[in-house]
This record gives structure tokens, sequence and C-alpha cells, in this order.
């Protein structure tokens, strides 16, 4: 059986050139504030982008969004 939540749930959305900029920099072993920093932007919103592309790529936590990206934390 297939439904549009099965396929969805299959190929989570692509993430925003924004997510994959804050993504590579978590994998380099940024922290939030110095992410926040370099982007102009507060920490709270490099935390959303950090929770959006977890959940896009259904990985749990910085370790699994870095190994997503095809690197590890340090």
């Amino acid at each position: 059986m297939s439904s549009p939540a099965l396929v969805e749930a299959a190929h989570p959305l692509p993430l925003t050139s924004r997510e994959r900029e804050v993504g590579s920099m978590v994998a380099a072993g940024l922290s939030n504030r110095q992410i926040a920093d370099r982007l102009f932007v507060s920490v709270r919103t490099v935390e959303g982008h950090i929770y959006r592309a977890c959940m896009k790529l259904d990985v749990a936590d910085r370790n699994g969004l870095a190994q997503a990206m095809g690197t590890t934390v340090r």
C-alpha cells in the first residue's frame, strides 16, 4: 500500500540552502553561538535551522546532522 504520508516519509524534503549552510557549520564543529555570529542571526534562529534540518533528515542530534552532512562533530 502507498499513501501520500508514506511517500513523504520515505522522501524527506530537501534542505534549504540555509539549513545546508548551518549543517555544514555544525559538521565543522562550530557552536550555535559561533554559527549565529558568522551568519548575523540569533542563536535561536540557528537552533531552529538545526531542528528543521534534523527533522528533514530524520536524525536526533548534532552528531547525526554532521554525519548526514558527511562529517563527524569533533
